[in-house]
């Protein structure tokens, strides 16, 4: 406690919590006396009310005195004595208006109402005291990747291979919390070969760049991401605050991110500007000028990586040299042409921001088409003048530097991601935003041309149908390399399990059910000792179709291509369920005989086999995590009706569990993050 401020509020309130301590005490011994002193005749009614109330007043002044021996660390205990100070204030004030007690009381109104006020001060200077500059808070999590056997040798991504004709740039756009898409995505561009001599990040971005820049590779970051505690994004200004929601600076600070998210994934400032494999450039705005600045890597600190992700209204500005920088996405989302004026001439774009023709209903999604509009809006126009750029080249001009055209490739979602608040609640996970990124590049690299994209707006458009349903589901058991049969496989296999993490998507739940040919989206990463950990699919299906030997039975069938070690990998799985009730009903339900081919998929030669299981207490994670894009009881439909032809007579048995255990856990997060500290 350096400052002269602090210290006298400190021992002033030292003196209140004195203070109401003993008059709380003798309001509690003798609280007849203390009424004839404020001029109200006692009664037994009010002197037992009085008599509670010097109770309180001896708690809360032992409350003040206990939190002053160590203020920072009980920093919320604060506000609730103020709390009580005002409350008391306000109630015996109103008592005077109506004659209970007599005007001397004012005196006591006075007191309390003084040291509300100074219990709140003394507060506030404790956070300004003890929020730390940014920098001083960020300490690198030890980067060490779990080990793979036999890892397949791999160049760093910032390397730019010997000879390459074209520099490459990589553009990694905002989408908040949801980038962890991008990371997948990255590792299918990391594992096909393709390096960047230059990143250009914004948004939420520039965690992936920073990520990068601190010498990680993809499947590390894949890795952390999928660790991270995604609530610890969030922190909450302090509780008084919200009273006057309408007047506050921003709903939250970046608090829970320099703390805990900056540490877990392994950002390292010192290592970013120290970084000479790949240069980088950080977008934050100027709002002082309303402009965008592009900080190079080797000059970034922490408070402008802050300030790159701080969205308005959720964040507070960053204020520095006297200026205030907050988050570019209003201006532009991704910075091409920073990437053109450093001489690429080949650019990756990793774009997560939403762009179909569906208008959608609510204050927060309204919010986000809001983004939607900037940040397309501003990708448009640079593409424009690239387009114009190229057009002059063709024509025999040198523009700045270049001499041939400039290539953009663009990697998106299929569909439009889910926002912030499912990854926050848990309707998605940050394992499957990493699965279905890595899929959707390795789509787009099965198909991409060196010419690259067209230069219209067309390049950001994404299927506007989100999915009729999508749900979760882990297998895992024995398998064995060498095995043809699964049953086979299973018995040799005890030691080597194999495990898939999936999220199934079904865009349309009644041509599924009834066209077989119709597959279901799936995204996976998979785990096998043999292979390594955390492997993701490159492509998956999954089919449900009803057996043609036997009405009464629907067949399951899997499918999952991915690669080790440069060789391609094809699971093909099949489950059998059957509506008549039995012994068997459990086992035929949580069954997948299952196969792993040689080649892209089930043609190529077997090379394993295993059974894989699905647990009780996985199947009710299965069901709890049911969700329907659909709305109402149109949404619960398509759930009901899916649960009962996925599981047949266990969905009658086990959803009601998953509903109960759905329930248990949120409320139990919401309990833990009530009481954590803001």
């Amino acid at each position: 406690m350096s400052q002269p401020s602090e210290r006298g509020l400190h021992w002033a309130l030292k003196a209140v919590g004195v203070i109401t301590l003993i008059a709380g005490a003798m309001q509690l011994v003798a609280p007849g006396f203390e009424l004839r002193l404020l001029g109200t005749e006692p009664s037994p009614a009010s002197v037992h009310f009085f008599g509670t109330i010097g109770m309180f007043m001896v708690l809360f002044g032992g409350l003040l005195l206990h939190v002053l021996k160590r203020p920072h660390e009980n920093r919320d205990a604060f506000l609730w004595v103020a709390l009580q100070k005002l409350g008391a204030a306000y109630a015996v004030a109103w008592g005077v208006t109506r004659d209970i007690f007599s005007p001397i009381t004012l005196g006591v109104a006075g007191f309390d109402l003084l040291s509300g006020l100074l219990i709140l001060g003394y507060l506030q200077t404790l956070r300004e005291a003890q929020r730390p500059v940014a920098s001083a808070l960020l300490k690198p999590a030890p980067r060490t990747p779990p080990p793979s056997p036999e890892p397949p040798p791999v160049r760093p991504l910032a390397a730019r291979p010997p000879g390459e004709a074209r520099r490459r740039s990589l553009i990694l756009a905002g989408g908040g919390m949801r980038v962890a898409w991008q990371a997948g995505a990255l590792r299918a561009l990391h594992e096909a070969g393709i390096h960047f001599a230059h990143g250009d990040g914004t948004s939420g971005g520039i965690m992936n760049l920073a990520m990068m820049l601190s010498g990680q590779l993809p499947e590390e970051m894949c890795g952390r991401w999928r660790t991270l505690r995604i609530q610890d994004f969030v922190s909450f200004r302090s509780p008084e605050q919200y009273l006057k929601a309408w007047d506050m600076e921003a709903l939250g600070d970046a608090d829970g991110i320099v703390r805990h998210v900056f540490p877990h994934l392994g950002i390292d400032v010192d290592a970013i500007r120290a970084n000479t494999a790949m240069e980088g450039s950080f977008n934050v705005c100027d709002f002082t000028r309303k402009t965008n600045e592009a900080i190079p890597h080797d000059q970034v600190d922490l408070d402008m990586l802050v300030a790159g992700i701080s969205l308005p209204i959720f964040m507070p500005p960053v204020r520095k040299a006297g200026t205030l920088y907050l988050d570019s996405v209003w201006i532009q989302d991704a910075n091409l042409l920073e990437a053109v004026r450093r001489g690429a001439d080949e650019l990756w774009v990793l774009w997560c921001i939403g762009n179909t023709p569906t208008y959608r209903k609510g204050v927060f999604p309204q919010y986000v088409h809001m983004i939607e509009l900037s940040a397309n809006g501003a990708l448009f126009a640079q593409l424009e003048r690239i387009q114009e750029i190229n057009d002059r080249i063709r024509a025999g001009e040198t523009v700045h530097g270049h001499q041939r055209p400039i290539v953009v490739h663009l990697v998106k979602p299929a569909q439009p991601l889910p926002l912030d608040p499912d990854l926050y609640a848990g309707h998605i996970t940050a394992d499957t935003l990493i699965d279905q990124g890595y899929a959707d590049a390795c789509r787009y690299l099965e198909t991409f041309t060196p010419r690259g994209l067209p230069l219209s707006p067309e390049i950001t458009q994404m299927n506007a149908f989100l999915p009729s349903l999508a749900f979760r589901e882990t297998m895992s058991g024995a398998f064995s390399l060498g095995e043809t049969e699964p049953t086979a496989g299973a018995g040799k296999g005890r030691s080597t399990p194999f495990t898939f993490h999936a999220t199934i998507s079904v865009d349309d739940m009644e041509a599924f059910i009834q066209n077989p040919e119709h597959a279901a989206r799936l995204v996976a990463h998979i785990s096998f000792p043999p292979f390594g950990k955390d492997i993701p699919t490159k492509r998956g299906s999954f089919n449900l179709f009803k057996a043609s030997d036997d009405p009464k039975a629907r067949l399951m069938t899997y499918g999952m291509a991915f690669e080790h070690q440069g060789r391609e990998y094809y699971l093909a799985g099949t489950k059998t369920i059957r509506d008549d009730r039995g012994a068997d009903l459990w086992h035929d339900t949580t069954r997948l005989y299952c196969r792993l081919h040689e080649g892209g998929d089930e043609r190529g030669a077997v090379v394993g086999a295993g059974v894989l299981k699905l647990t009780l207490g996985e199947l009710i994670k299965l069901v709890s995590s049911m969700r329907s894009s659909l709305e109402g009881s149109e949404g619960r439909q398509a759930v009901l009706r899916f649960g009962q032809f996925f599981l047949g007579t266990l969905w009658d048995v086990y959803a009601p569990m998953a509903q109960k255990a759905d329930g248990m856990a949120r409320e139990a997060s919401a309990t833990r993050d009530a009481g954590t500290p803001p």
